[in-house]
């Protein structure tokens, strides 16, 4: 039985199937940027594990926001050869500080999407521009980093995280909201899943 309030219509003609594959993905990631992040079109936007799911979603959703600029990461020169050129503007590797730093000119980036976690989540904590967001979407890292509250007060970053099986029952309205937008763009084409076979 389904709940009502976290219920969302299916455009007639939609594939079901195409929209099933990207819905966990597409909602955490839409309400990662739209609800959390709050992207603007000017935001520099980090996307760590760009080659996973989850990270593939969010830079797509990234770049048809669009942000102004959508750096994805990767760790190993395998994983970045799956990142699509079409929604990434930068692709990095995992040393992140030094890079961060040349392309913003020292500015640091305005949003993290972190589903990785360990020490890809603190180099890119520690390159936020102020009033910068690192979202927390996950450890595939399996190492919990520990970040620094006097850094968030001294270089005015933020930081949240969103468990969408948590937090799903809570907010439904939201979840709602979010899947529409995602189905509503893989219907029209703009939005594709990120599974492929390696």
């Amino acid at each position: 039985m389904a709940r009502t309030g976290m219920v969302t219509a299916v455009p007639e003609g939609a594939d079901l199937a195409r929209a099933a594959a990207v819905l966990v993905n597409g909602v955490t990631a839409w309400i990662a940027l739209h609800n959390l992040a709050r992207l603007q079109t000017s935001d520099d936007v980090v996307v760590l594990g760009t080659s996973g799911g989850l990270g593939g979603t969010a830079s797509q959703l990234a770049a048809i926001h669009p942000a102004r600029w959508v750096i994805g990461v990767a760790g190993s020169d395998v994983k970045r050869r799956f990142i699509p050129a079409e929604y990434t503007d930068i692709i990095l590797g995992s040393q992140l500080s030094t890079a961060l730093t040349e392309i913003t000119n020292g500015r640091g980036v305005d949003v993290v999407i972190d589903p990785v976690g360990g020490q890809l989540r603190a180099q890119a904590y520690e390159r936020l521009a102020p009033f910068g967001r690192l979202i927390v979407l996950g450890n595939a890292s399996g190492q919990d980093q520990a970040l620094s509250g006097d850094a968030a007060w001294h270089g005015t970053r933020h930081l949240a995280g969103l468990s969408l099986g948590g937090v799903a029952h809570l907010v439904p309205a939201q979840i709602s909201a979010a899947a529409s937008a995602v189905i509503g763009l893989v219907h029209r084409g703009v939005l594709r899943e990120t599974c492929r076979s390696r």
